[in-house]
């Protein structure tokens, strides 16, 4: 009786057994749709460019051995000059390009001069000059032109300066420390360390061409938007999480989303509040007692209002561990950045991503 009995329920449990395998792999093989369309930039004279900036017209800028490039898709890299005699410079420095494809950047002159540079596409490539100090760095660029960067002075902080073509180089009153961002309307947020904290300062152009300030909070800020929001990260202790955070100056800080830890970077805010974020986080015990990973696991994704994250590597990686470091995004979403192994320049290359709008309801 009890083998009819299981006789009975056999064609059961293999249907349900059936039932659950095919479901289990049609979620193992589910692919959603692509919601980035990729393009594999092309590398300058065999060698590795290094994207810096994107503007909303696709044009995007980048340096090698030395040289000041530009990407357009009908033309592909274009050389607009040498910024360094070196073939092999070292560019901390910011490097940027606007709506009106104007690049703002730094030349390194032989002497070790570092000189602050606005190209411009009808006029060419303008020095800024300095504040008498006799060196400078271009940190950020608007689309009106103006350019933000320092000077460096005898206290070795760098004094705040504000270039534009009607009024020249002109400093930031009590403006020393480190630029951040400029938007369209001029507003500028910059970093200054007091000896016990760092603070950062949100500028804002008065009609008598002064600059008003605003103490920002606590926190780490990396970007501005054409709406004043400022982005930055910071630990919120009502989650005891690190996040991501806008802030805006009639609402203050506004959390976003939860960060692995401290060493995210969190890259780029666009005028759709989009948010562009590189991850970085120790691997865990099991991952290294397996040989999974031995070293930072990495992930980089952009952040939107009402969809949330959209992680980015799984459209660029070839090969395992590799990882996405974003350099720049747009304000149609678009994205720019260098995708390959840690630590390693073989099979690196330089990548862009744009949204498909029809996938993401546009």
């Amino acid at each position: 009786m009890v083998a009819h009995a299981r006789r009975r329920y056999l064609p059961v449990v293999v249907s349900c057994v059936v039932v659950l395998t095919a479901g289990l792999l049609a979620w193992l093989l589910y692919q959603p749709p692509a919601l980035y369309r990729v393009t594999v930039l092309p590398k300058f004279r065999l060698r590795l460019v290094t994207p810096h900036g994107l503007n909303d017209r696709g044009q995007i800028v980048g340096y090698c051995d030395g040289r000041l490039l530009l990407w357009e898709r009908s033309a592909g890299w274009r050389e607009l000059g040498r910024t360094s005699r070196s073939d092999y410079p070292v560019y901390p420095e910011y490097l940027g390009i606007n709506n009106a494809g104007q690049i703002a950047g730094t030349i390194h002159e032989p002497n070790d001069v570092s000189r602050a540079f606005l190209w411009d596409p009808n006029e060419g490539l303008i020095r800024l000059g300095t504040l008498g100090t006799g060196t400078s760095v271009a940190r950020a660029l608007n689309s009106r032109g103006e350019v933000v960067g320092q000077c460096g002075n005898a206290s070795g902080t760098g004094q705040v300066f504000l270039w534009s073509k009607g009024q020249g180089m002109r400093a930031v009153p009590e403006g020393d420390g480190f630029v951040m961002s400029i938007n369209d309307a001029g507003q500028v947020v910059t970093r200054r360390d007091t000896g016990t904290l760092l603070q950062d300062v949100l500028w804002e152009p008065a009609e008598d061409a002064s600059m008003t300030k605003t103490l920002l909070p606590s926190g780490t800020f990396c970007d501005l938007n054409n709406y004043g929001y400022v982005l930055g990260s910071g630990f919120n202790s009502d989650k005891r999480k690190h996040y991501a955070f806008i802030w805006r100056q009639d609402r203050g800080v506004e959390w976003l989303f939860p960060l692995r830890n401290e060493r995210a970077h969190v890259v780029a805010l666009n005028d759709a509040n989009q948010v562009a974020v590189c991850e970085e986080a120790s691997s865990g015990w099991l991952q290294r007692l397996m040989k999974w990973q031995f070293g930072p696991t990495r992930q980089s994704f952009v952040w939107t209002p009402g969809r949330g994250q959209v992680f980015l590597d799984g459209y660029v990686a070839n090969r395992r561990s590799e990882y996405l470091t974003i350099c720049d995004m747009n304000n149609h979403g678009c994205i720019v950045g260098v995708v390959g192994l840690p630590g390693r320049s073989q099979g690196a290359r330089v990548v862009l991503l744009e949204p498909i709008p029809e996938r993401w309801g546009r």
